[in-house]
């Protein structure tokens, strides 16, 4: 008894891998971004950091320090008064990179960690942190982080915005 089964030609074979091939070679650009941490969500989670390290250094009068490893793209809180708490350490993610650091006026190296302190009573240091995102694609543009001493809070500025702003 013959086998009405029949299977596949090399030509379908062929056409099959090949449209598999162009789903791929469109799609896995776009999808390779997908584990990293975009510019939003790094200056949220930064701001929102920023932000209880002030309600720390002002309701519980705890001296809080920010400190930012601009050759390693981390950042990490620090408690001084409790050492023995675990330091959770940051990454700004391969897209982006910190272009300067302004704490006081001042410029400071970026071959250096530099720390932002939070002071107990709710004295913040004024600083200022630049960016260059690399843009996935698009132009790059540069972003400034500037901290508010008054409440703590970052505010989100486009381009580098050395005064005023």
């Amino acid at each position: 008894m013959r086998s009405s089964r029949r299977g596949f030609t090399l030509v379908e074979l062929a056409v099959v891998l090949f449209v598999l091939g162009l789903v791929l070679w469109v799609a896995l650009p776009r999808l390779s971004h997908v584990g990293e941490p975009d510019r939003d969500t790094v200056f949220r989670v930064l701001s929102a950091d920023t932000e209880a390290a002030f309600d720390l250094s002002l309701f519980e009068k705890r001296e809080t320090r920010l400190v930012l490893h601009p050759d390693d793209g981390t950042y990490e809180f620090l408690h001084p008064d409790r050492p023995a708490e675990g330091k959770r350490t940051v990454e700004f993610g391969p897209r982006l990179s910190v272009t300067g650091i302004l704490v006081e006026g001042v410029d400071r190296p970026l071959d250096i960690p530099t720390e932002i302190r939070f002071l107990p009573g709710g004295r913040v240091t004024s600083a200022r942190i630049f960016f260059r995102d690399d843009g996935r694609g698009n132009t790059p543009s540069q972003w400034t982080l500037r901290l508010s001493t008054f409440d703590g809070s970052m505010k989100i500025l486009e381009g580098t915005v050395r005064e005023g702003g």
